[in-house]
């Protein structure tokens, strides 16, 4: 169909260690490289998968941002479309509005961008800017069903502009193999950015209520309220039950030593970490929630509690601390790691995202 093969330049600020981040290695990674040419830029370097981008040998440009508002990047952004004269320019997180802006005056034939998450904390400004250069889109990639509602109300656009694709996950890096003995303890935990959304706060201070209860409960990642999160684990004399633990590079072996997992979001696009752990077995307890509802179905996939709600929250962390009802959480778990196989697999996804290139191309 084509005599060439297809340039895509994708465009992100980061490497850092999040699901958006993730996504886009093990995209890359699972589109066919005889029909595409891949190119990456990134704002900064040295992110937390940077390693992982260069193991994997994709072709990547670090513009080394100086500034929040920066006209320098965004001409290297130009420079670099302009020198590699991409067929698509495929743009997220906040390598859309430079991103998006530079394609259109390159000239680029066909621009895409994928929304990771709802609208809940964007300066006005920024949101003016990235609903004016939503128009520069083709087409737009919503990530979960409310997001995809989220970005047609906000931008104002149709319903055939934004095309609902979830995020997926590489289902041979996860599985049940060394999963962890019962020992009588109740090992649980989460993954994310120590941030406002994560709501990990909310975590600790119900955990508060099961000090005579036999658990542990591991959050890895790292954010700006870090040290807020610890000396509100040590004023409540949780230290030995709760540990920060940082970034972990091995998810499936972290994983595979929990006996269930939380997330307590206060929103979330979709939540990768939530398909991390349905491939590992994992009960999961969630709040209901933006995309999480696209993958945890209350008493069927998962067990939901009300958004930013402690006392629900106690409820029904009592429910999955209570060594009767291991049975039916193992079902659930089973159900969640079924749905994950089906529906979220990075090799069905990425050819979603190839019909979609095509396709515009075709066009």
């Amino acid at each position: 169909m084509f005599k060439t093969k297809i340039k895509i330049l994708y465009i992100i600020p980061s490497f850092a260690s999040g699901g958006a981040e993730k996504f886009l290695l093990d995209l890359i990674t699972n589109l066919n490289q005889e029909i595409f040419e891949i190119k990456v830029l990134t704002f900064n370097g040295g992110g937390f998968f940077e390693k992982e981008f260069l193991k994997r040998k994709i072709n990547f440009v670090v513009l080394n941002k100086k500034l929040k508002i920066d006209p320098f990047n965004f001409y290297l952004i130009y420079k670099n479309i302009r020198k590699f004269s991409p067929d698509i320019v495929h743009t997220q997180l906040g390598g859309d509005i430079y991103g998006k802006l530079a394609a259109k005056l390159a000239g680029v034939k066909k621009i895409v961008s994928t929304e990771q998450n709802v609208l809940n904390n964007d300066a006005i400004f920024v949101s003016f800017l990235k609903k004016m250069t939503a128009s520069f889109s083709d087409k737009i990639i919503a990530i979960s069903t409310s997001v995809k509602e989220d970005i047609v109300n906000r931008y104002k656009i149709s319903e055939d502009k934004a095309i609902l694709i979830p995020n997926g996950v590489n289902l041979s890096s996860f599985g049940s193999q060394n999963k962890k003995e019962d020992q009588g303890e109740k090992v649980f935990g989460s993954i994310g950015r120590l941030d406002e959304q994560k709501n990990f706060s909310l975590l600790i201070e119900a955990l508060a209520n099961f000090k005579d209860k036999n658990f542990s409960c591991l959050i890895a990642g790292e954010g700006k309220l870090r040290n807020e999160l610890q000396q509100k684990i040590n004023d409540l004399n949780l230290g030995q039950k709760i540990k920060l633990i940082g970034n972990i590079e091995d998810v499936s072996g972290f994983l595979n030593s929990l006996d269930f997992f939380v997330l307590p979001s206060k929103w979330e696009g979709l939540g990768i970490v939530l398909l991390e752990a349905g491939s590992s077995n994992l009960p999961v307890l969630a709040s209901a929630t933006g995309g999480i509802l696209d993958i945890i179905k209350d008493k069927q996939t998962g067990i939901l509690f009300k958004n930013n709600d402690l006392n629900d929250l106690i409820l029904k962390l009592d429910y999955f601390l209570d060594e009767k009802n291991k049975e039916n959480l193992a079902i659930i778990a089973k159900n969640l790691n079924e749905f994950v196989k089906k529906e979220f697999d990075i090799k069905v996804v990425s050819l979603k995202y190839q019909d979609v290139y095509l396709g515009l191309l075709k066009e």
